[in-house]
């Protein structure tokens, strides 16, 4: 009898331990099934964003001086040279450039470049964005880059000369202003024409559709830097408000998916819960000066 029992309460434990064993690896695929159905859901990529403007200008970047214009303006117009987050110098449509004398400047640009109707980017188009930028009386915020230049010459389809009416030191980094499309605008007045709200670019995005209260970008597909070129998100829809507390009421609302400030009191109108915050240092500073 004492072996009936032990043999049953054996037979019982085995059972138990069965039931436990199962029980534990249901337990770890669902987890595993939760685990992959999450790291789905974070790999995820949104292909729309949904940004905003306050106090909208123009979508001419040489002729906007609203900060939001000028900081979307950066993926669809695009600069001879770039400045990157070291205050390097970088080429951008420009593939090199030389000082030649105290002020002589010789600039070449890259073949491939193109504006978003396929056209290629020539040095026509650098001279003629020079041109515009010193016929402007409008203030803008690119007018000091070509204060000193007193002639652009085309050395060829790809290459143009800068002469200066004094030696700049660092002249180079003052090539940064976005170039605009000659044979878009063509003979019509630059800043009246229809087309200022509309130009074409070389970057990354082009203006798609432009409504009353709302601009679409679109992916540029024949964006000339393929090593550069693996953005996931194909449009860009910017709305258009008439102040900045109409944005931030929107971004409250989910409306938006990102809103750039330079506000250090943001909280006080978005709140602090509902989105993640990312802080980059700025090239603005203050400073307090004593009169000794």
């Amino acid at each position: 009898n004492k072996l009936k029992y032990i043999f049953f309460i054996f037979i019982i434990v085995i059972i138990i331990a069965t039931f436990y064993i199962m029980n534990n690896q249901e337990k770890e695929k669902q987890n595993e099934s939760v685990q992959d159905t999450a790291n789905q859901e974070e790999t995820e990529i949104e292909q729309t964003l949904n940004i905003g403007i306050a106090g909208f200008d123009t979508m001419n970047p040489i002729l906007s001086n609203n900060k939001y214009v000028q900081s979307i303006s950066k993926i669809i117009y695009e600069p001879l040279i770039n400045i990157n987050n070291n205050y390097e110098l970088e080429g951008c449509i420009a593939s090199e450039w030389a000082k030649t004398s105290e002020t002589t400047y010789v600039i070449k640009l890259k073949k491939n470049v193109k504006w978003a109707n396929g056209e290629r980017c020539t040095a026509e188009d650098v001279l003629y964005t020079i041109d515009k930028l010193k016929e402007i009386t409008a203030p803008n915020i690119y007018i000091y880059n070509v204060q000193y230049i007193v002639q652009a010459e085309i050395i060829d389809t790809y290459t143009i000369q800068i002469t200066l009416s004094k030696e700049v030191p660092f002249f180079e980094y003052n090539l940064n202003f976005p170039i605009m499309s000659k044979s878009y605008f063509g003979e019509e007045n630059f800043q009246d024409s229809v087309k200022t709200n509309l130009p074409l670019g070389t970057g990354k995005y082009s203006i798609s559709n432009r409504q009353d209260s709302k601009i679409i970008l679109s992916k540029n597909e024949d964006y000339w830097n393929k090593e550069d070129d693996e953005l996931q998100i194909q449009t860009i829809k910017i709305n258009l408000y008439e102040s900045v507390g109409e944005m931030y009421n929107d971004f409250k609302l989910g409306k938006l998916d990102l809103v750039n400030t330079t506000n250090v009191n943001i909280e006080e109108y978005i709140g602090t819960i509902g989105y993640h915050k990312v802080e980059e240092a700025g090239r603005e500073h203050d400073y307090l000066v004593f009169n000794m």
